[in-house]
């Protein structure tokens, strides 16, 4: 495997890692859409609306996930 192909692996688990998560920084957000434009349409600027991130992957997002993280930070968990 020459380095070319080292890097492009690399960017292309990296791509992936990043669609798996539910919240996304700009800086992930740019990444992902300048490696695949059709992306852009899977996620939606919520700003500093959530500490997690500034966008949301909406192929990811869990109306039970955010409802349980919710109570965990009102239990104190």
């Amino acid at each position: 495997m020459n380095e070319l192909e080292y890097y492009n692996l690399e960017e292309f688990n990296k791509y992936q890692n990043l669609l798996q998560e539910e919240y996304l920084t700009t800086d992930e957000y740019k990444f992902v859409v300048g490696y695949d434009k059709l992306q852009e349409d899977n996620f939606f600027y919520i700003g500093d609306y959530s500490q997690y991130g500034d966008y949301l992957n909406l192929n990811t997002y869990s109306e039970h996930d955010h409802e349980k993280r919710q109570f965990e930070m009102e239990v104190g968990i």
